[in-house]
């Protein structure tokens, strides 16, 4: 009796044994088909904030990105899985650390990410011009992003001693104020903080290439470009913003 009793408590040993066997395998089995679902890849990610502009391969020597293997499910689509990827890129915008970097962070060189004043240019057929003005030929320096002017010019005669006084452009849009464009001047109506224009009297204005030449040449020797600021009811919405002046005075 004794034997039979010692030969049942062995078989619930190797019983309890095989068990917690199969419960481990299961167990472990079950995490690594969680994992096969899951999926890994690698990504690039920034390591450091990246200013925008940086291209790829000076991202890579100083270090800005490296490789991460991270789950399938946690990265954008258009993710960049190799380093090689970023050798013709330049960064579009801004990156911050531990952002994936992807195909609309790094855009391709020979396009390159636009500025500020470009993107704030209305269509293709316009061209951004900068003039500097004073507080006297400049409306005080009150003259804002988004407004419009008419471009007056004060040349001398043929002597040199009596003044012509003529409109060169009438309702032209100013673009930006320094280095604060439209868009931003917006963002700073509605509490986005924007750096200050700093150089009020530096305007840049919204023109035709050919408008653009002609400021340039009224800027120039003994010239001198005036402002005279329109008030918001006399602006134009479509098209050109500018129209050649046909009277002088």
């Amino acid at each position: 009796m004794s034997n039979r009793r010692t030969l049942m408590a062995a078989a619930a040993i190797v019983l309890a044994v095989v068990s917690g066997i199969g419960v481990y395998l299961y167990a472990t089995g079950a995490d690594k088909r969680a994992q096969d679902r899951a999926g890994f890849v690698n990504a690039l990610v920034a390591t450091s904030d990246i200013a925008k502009g940086t291209t790829g391969p000076e991202a890579l020597q100083a270090g800005l990105v490296h490789l991460e293997r991270v789950a399938r499910g946690s990265v954008p689509p258009a993710i960049i899985t190799s380093a090689n990827d970023l050798v013709d890129k330049v960064a579009a915008g801004r990156i911050d650390t531990k952002q994936f970097i992807t195909t609309q962070t790094f855009v391709s060189a020979a396009d390159g990410p636009a500025g500020l004043f470009a993107k704030a240019i209305a269509n293709e057929d316009l061209v951004a011009v900068s003039v500097n003005v004073d507080q006297e030929r400049g409306v005080a320096n009150q003259i804002a992003p988004g407004d419009h002017v008419d471009i007056a010019v004060v040349s001398p005669d043929a002597s040199g001693e009596t003044p012509t006084y003529t409109y060169l452009l009438r309702d032209v849009k100013v673009l930006a104020v320094g280095a604060t464009t439209v868009q931003q001047s917006a963002q700073a109506a509605v509490g986005t903080d924007v750096a200050p224009t700093g150089q009020l009297g530096l305007l840049t204005f919204e023109v035709t290439s050919d408008d653009a030449l002609r400021v340039i040449e009224a800027n120039s020797g003994a010239s001198k470009i005036y402002l005279v600021l329109l008030p918001p009811k006399l602006t134009t919405t479509s098209g050109s913003t500018t129209t050649p002046a046909s009277s002088s005075r």
